[in-house]
């Protein structure tokens, strides 16, 4: 409780309507000034960096390299089908699912994966005789021990594509990679 020790005489209620012309008197006068403001020539923004298109329009300019489709005649082989057309999220499968493939002739099972962010493949100064080509590009090619899995890498149009198998060799390999469009 707070007491008035000092006996203040009772302030003067100040009229409703005092209080309704003082809003309506500074909205006027915001109004004016936002007039005054908007009627004084000004110039528009320059732009930062003149001279050239925007990074969008760059971007969108720039053509993107032609992937393969990872898609092999239906007379050689036949696609192994995915699980679902999601991963366990929810989302979409990426573009980078390896593709797996069944050979009508013999059964075996081989992957074709495009492998992001991997070091192009570049062919030594002095090819080797066993050196393989897929699309006429130089491949790399190495047998995994412990698990005696084939593996044939490549890279065509600016991306890098592997294909493996267990039981194929990096030659048919290769000759399977020709084979992809």
């Amino acid at each position: 409780m707070i007491l008035d020790l000092e006996g203040a005489a009772a302030q003067k209620v100040i009229s409703a309507r005092l209080g309704q012309m003082l809003s309506i008197a500074s909205a006027a006068v915001a109004a004016a000034a936002l007039l005054v403001m908007s009627a004084l020539p000004h110039e528009a923004p320059s732009r930062a960096l003149e001279g050239g298109p925007s990074i969008l329009e760059q971007a969108f300019a720039r053509p993107t390299p032609q992937r393969l489709s990872l898609v092999l005649p239906a007379d050689i082989a036949v696609p192994l089908s995915q699980i679902g057309t999601q991963d366990g999220t929810g989302n979409r499968r990426s573009a980078i699912t390896p593709r797996s493939f069944r050979l009508r002739a013999s059964n075996d099972v081989f992957s074709v994966v495009p492998v992001p962010n991997a070091t192009p493949i570049t062919p030594p100064a002095q090819r080797p005789a066993d050196a393989l080509a897929v699309h006429g590009s130089y491949a790399q090619w190495w047998i995994t021990e412990p698990t005696s899995v084939s593996v044939l890498r490549w890279t065509e149009n600016g991306t890098t594509y592997e294909i493996s198998s267990r039981t194929l060799r990096p030659k048919d390999l290769a000759r399977l990679a020709d084979l992809l469009r």
